[in-house]
């Protein structure tokens, strides 16, 4: 796998969790596909939302991610969920995001059908989204692509387009 550069080392590590994401195992691909994309789900939009205090290069970066995140609407490509009120992929991700890093108010259901695990049910603004592996492993590997795109986009030490472009939307993992 290489090493990761220091500057470089939020995107790459996003970068990496996505193309895990794509290689899930067989035997446990839902669980595992729940795993990577509440991690990357947690890490972006928890730097999404980095306050203006925040002033050195990496939290300018992460206040971008937010900023494109702000701009985009959960219902229109790349996310097209359309289960939800209408609402910005940010307030979409944050609600995910408030719902897998508090695990405590239990308010995520597992999805079975035939008796196997297929997904996640997870609460966006009151709503029970269902959540099936494919899902999961689409959205999450979207918001890894923006994140890195947009922090490499004002980068200072070092161009890693090429490492973000490699981020490819997983069609239909199913």
């Amino acid at each position: 796998m290489g090493h990761i550069l220091q500057h470089a080392a939020e995107y790459e590590t996003v970068r990496r969790l996505a193309e895990m994401l794509g290689t899930t195992k067989e035997k446990y691909r839902a669980t595992e596909s729940y795993a990577l994309f509440s991690t990357i789900v947690c890490w972006v939009m928890q730097r999404a939302r980095t306050t203006t205090n925040g002033n050195n290069p990496a939290d300018r970066q992460a206040r971008e991610v937010g900023i494109a995140l702000q701009g985009s609407r959960i219902s229109a490509e790349p996310w097209s969920i359309n289960t939800v009120p209408e609402m910005t992929a940010f307030d979409f991700f944050i609600s995910v995001r408030n719902a897998v890093a508090h695990g405590d108010g239990r308010q995520i259901s597992p999805l079975n059908e035939n008796n196997i695990l297929v997904g996640q049910i997870i609460p966006v603004s009151g709503i029970k989204v269902r959540l099936y592996r494919a899902d999961m492993q689409r959205l999450g590997s979207e918001l890894a692509k923006i994140f890195c795109d947009t922090m490499e986009a004002h980068e200072r030490e070092g161009r890693l387009q090429e490492e973000a472009r490699k981020i490819q939307p997983i069609e239909d993992a199913a």
